[in-house]
């Protein structure tokens, strides 16, 4: 249960329990043998919700100690409630209980056993004839259906969360492992393909040392990644240092050179806009590595009172940039654009694609302050 709704639950009935007896005491005055056991009954109830919920008790929580609370606070509100129909408003406190402290659909029953007695308190006024028997038992019955509706619709809104929690998490890994395993498993194959078509055995010592070192990488960010931790190159260092190291390590395996430019006063950034930047760069440069034949590349990242600019720009040969993101709409490639994407909407930013063929490419990243 959130520890918010907890806290509401914890001083709810006291709250309308205080406010009921302060509207009786004045109304009943005088009439002390009609104020005395509504009294009496008030106590009751408010020891009641005391010793079985407030006090810390281990057993609170057995669902035979809760089946017997709420059995008890559905009693105690009924004979306030045929004693003065004003109780009925107490039937607030009983039915956050029977929604909070039951799983469906068991809470049903105490959910409806509440709606009875709010039904017979708003119905007090009704004559004691058939029309106001009749009226009784419609206004009962329309309680117990629309709080046992309101029960269902509660349920079904807690499933759709789940399942779109579920697709969220699904989404999200799914960026992780293109962020880490295959982006790894890419580089891999390119360098064990290049040691391959080496001629001199410095040469294919230098590839099969990368790919060594990228299977490192690739092994230490996923389980950081499973586990929702930052990214290895961000733990103990800041983003525009992260960037650098990218760099360097992505020029020294792919022999192109690459440059860093940092603006902009530096200011701490949330985690999950830092890893979706860091991401976006790692990707845009594995893109690079595949497909582009570039001669040099550029990194700009910019912070200012507007929000963050990250820039990765190359001189290669470049793509139709409207085709190629509607192919990966499509589902036939490019989910790194889209895993991009993704990501960097997940922390408010967005991101733009400019490339044309023969004319290199930019990818940039923005995100709002």
């Amino acid at each position: 249960m959130d520890s918010r709704w907890r806290s509401v639950l914890a001083i709810a009935p006291y709250v309308v329990l205080g406010l009921l007896v302060a509207f009786v005491v004045p109304v009943q005055w005088g009439r002390w043998s009609q104020l005395g056991p509504t009294l009496a009954l008030c106590a009751a109830y408010g020891l009641w919700v005391l010793v079985m919920r407030t006090l810390p008790f281990r057993w609170r929580d057995r669902p035979a100690a809760i089946a017997v609370f709420l059995t008890g606070a559905i009693a105690l509100n009924l004979l306030l409630v045929l004693r003065e129909g004003t109780f009925g408003f107490l039937a607030i406190a009983t039915f956050s209980f029977a929604y909070s402290l039951v799983d469906w659909p068991w809470e049903l029953l105490p959910v409806a056993g509440t709606a009875v007695v709010a039904g017979l308190a708003q119905s007090s006024g009704f004559r004691a004839d058939p029309a106001g028997v009749a009226g009784t038992i419609a206004v009962i019955m329309l309680n117990v259906v629309v709080m046992c509706g309101l029960s269902f619709g509660l349920r079904r809104a807690e499933q759709t969360q789940h399942r779109t929690a579920v697709q969220d998490e699904r989404a999200r890994l799914a960026r992780e492992i293109h962020d880490t395993l295959a982006q790894g498993f890419t580089g891999i194959i390119t360098q064990l393909q290049a040691a391959e078509q080496a001629s001199d055995e410095a040469i294919r010592r230098r590839h099969t040392e990368s790919a060594l070192a990228l299977a490192r990488d690739g092994l230490a960010e996923a389980r950081r990644s499973v586990q929702a931790l930052r990214p290895a190159a961000l733990e103990q260092t800041s983003l525009a240092d992260a960037l650098s190291g990218v760099a360097r390590s992505w020029s020294a395996r792919t022999g192109v050179p690459s440059a860093v430019t940092v603006t902009g006063t530096a200011r701490p950034l949330p985690t999950e806009t830092e890893v979706a930047l860091l991401r976006m760069a790692q990707e845009a440069l594995a893109n690079v590595e595949k497909h582009a034949a570039a001669h040099r590349v550029t990194i700009a990242l910019r912070t200012d009172l507007a929000g963050v600019r990250l820039e990765v720009r190359d001189d290669g040969r470049g793509f139709d940039a409207v085709e190629r993101l509607q192919n990966a709409a499509a589902g036939s490639g490019g989910y790194g654009l889209i895993a991009m994407r993704e990501r960097l909407e997940s922390s408010a930013g967005s991101l733009i694609v400019e490339a044309r063929p023969g004319r290199g490419t930019v990818v940039r990243a923005e995100v709002s302050a």
